[in-house]
Order: structure tokens, then C-alpha cells, then sequence
């Protein structure tokens, strides 16, 4: 059960991926709106935020049913996660800024949601590696802590999502209800109802 759970995980994330994959192979850019660079980027940012959000309200779902064994499903969510904002933060130093590192520079110093952001994709970069078994075996019990960061990896990718929006969407103001939600949820158990759950 919990293996075929994991063949539809890894094969729902993927699904993003081979759609932008298929539209770009077939030169259909028309789905991609009036500026198919700056959709790409959005897209794969979506997805990014989305799959994180996802992770984290499935941790509370586990927890809630006490379904702890299924954790693992949120691990390889995590990763694809990662995934999508590597592609993310490539779309746009490739698409948007041709590969300029010195302009990259300048635009994340002068832009507060772009530092915000790459904060969030440095906190996945370390809990990705720090998932690597290799690695898990000689953090020891640290690798624990390590993983609570991504609640502040979940913060600020929200809070980037929502900066980066020019005009206030709904999905906006949901997302970063929910993870105003979530986050207020693990400070509760972690401070004020101290109680044995599994990460």
C-alpha cells in the first residue's frame, strides 16, 4: 500500500513538469500566456510553494490520524518540492537575466522578495542533502532540528510568492493564510501543548 502511495506521489509531481515539458516540445506557447518567460517562472514558483504547502498539511493530517508510517510520502514531496524551485531560480538567471550573474546579484540585493526567496531554496537545499541517508546517519538525532527550518522555509517562500505578485490574487492571500495556519499550528505543540509527535 504504502509503496503504490509513493508510484502516485512521485507521479502527480511530475505531472507539472511534463505538461511545461510538452507545451515547450511543441512550441504551443499560446498557453503560456502574452510573456511565456515570465509564466514559466510563475509556474514552476506555483508549483514549488504548492508542493511545500502540501508536505506541510499532510504532516498535520499524519499526526491528526496518527498515521506516522506515511511521513515518508512527505519526504519525497519535499524533494520534488526542491525540484521545482531549482527550476524555478533557473527560469529566471537563464530566461530572464541570460545567465548574468553580476545582474543577478544586482537584482537580488535591490529586490527584498528575491533575498526572502532564495532563503527559502537555501533552507530546502539543506534539508534535501540532509535527507540523503548518508547524511542522516552522521547528523544523528540533529537532523531533526535541521527539518524544523522548513517551516521557515514554508514562510518565506510564501511570503516571496506573495511579494512577487504585482497585483493581490486570491491564491495569494490563501497560501499565505494556510501557512500562517500551519505555522501557528506547530509553534502551539511545540510551545504551549507540548505533546510526542513524529516528524
Amino acid at each position: 500500500m504504502l509503496k503504490m502511495l509513493r508510484v502516485v506521489a512521485h507521479s502527480l509531481s511530475a505531472l507539472p513538469a511534463l505538461w511545461l515539458a510538452c507545451v515547450l516540445l511543441t512550441g504551443d506557447e499560446t498557453q503560456l500566456g502574452a510573456d511565456p518567460i515570465k509564466e514559466i517562472q510563475h509556474f514552476l514558483g506555483f508549483t514549488a510553494i504548492t508542493i511545500l504547502l502540501i508536505v506541510f498539511v499532510l504532516g498535520i493530517i499524519f499526526n491528526l490520524l496518527k498515521q506516522f508510517q506515511l511521513q515518508i510520502l512527505r519526504r519525497a514531496l519535499g524533494l520534488w518540492g526542491w525540484f521545482y524551485a531549482i527550476l524555478h531560480i533557473a527560469s529566471y538567471f537563464l530566461l530572464e537575466l541570460g545567465g548574468d550573474l553580476s545582474l543577478f546579484l544586482q537584482e537580488l540585493v535591490s529586490r527584498q522578495y528575491l533575498i526572502i526567496g532564495l532563503g527559502s531554496f537555501l533552507i530546502l537545499t539543506l534539508m534535501s542533502v540532509s535527507s540523503l541517508p548518508a547524511v542522516k546517519n552522521v547528523m544523528g538525532k540533529s537532523w531533526r532540528y535541521v527539518h524544523k527550518l522548513g517551516y521557515f522555509a514554508l514562510l518565506f517562500g510564501a511570503i516571496h510568492y506573495y511579494w512577487s505578485v504585482k497585483n493581490i490574487t486570491l491564491a495569494s492571500i490563501v497560501y499565505l493564510s494556510l501557512t500562517a495556519i500551519i505555522v501557528i499550528w506547530e509553534l502551539y505543540f511545540s510551545f504551549i501543548h507540548k505533546k510526542p509527535r513524529a516528524m
